[in-house]
């Protein structure tokens, strides 16, 4: 009996256990998809900064060859783009449900503000 005890604890951890689909590959492009928001963050130095911060849809982990490419569960990522086009049109999306197409990677400073960090090349309201 003690048993059945044992198997209904496992399975309840199991079904509260979130559903992911493939984790996403560092420095692959792909898709992410969640509500934009423009948050305010302290860097080492305790000076300000503002990043555009991704809150996911869905929960997502992170796989690559870095220790910092591992990342198991996150809820959110850090976008910004090095394309000067793209990079001017994030601010209009904030507040609003976006999908973002870019390259993925392990945060690796004090200036990223989520535990997976993209670099965009395309950005569109859902």
């Amino acid at each position: 009996m003690r048993w059945l005890g044992t198997l209904l604890c496992a399975t309840a951890v199991l079904a509260a256990a979130p559903a992911w689909s493939a984790c996403m590959q560092a420095e692959r492009e792909t898709t992410a998809e969640g509500w934009l928001k423009s948050e305010r963050f302290k860097d080492a130095a305790n000076r300000p900064e503002s990043a555009y911060i991704l809150h996911l849809d869905e929960a997502a982990c992170l796989e690559g060859s870095d220790a910092s490419d591992k990342v198991e569960h996150a809820r959110i990522v850090h976008i910004f783009s090095t394309k000067k086009d793209v990079n001017k049109r994030i601010k209009r999306f904030v507040g609003k449900s976006v999908s973002v197409r870019g390259k993925p990677f392990g945060a690796l400073t004090a200036h990223h503000h989520a535990p997976i960090v993209m670099d965009i090349t395309s950005i569109a309201e859902r």
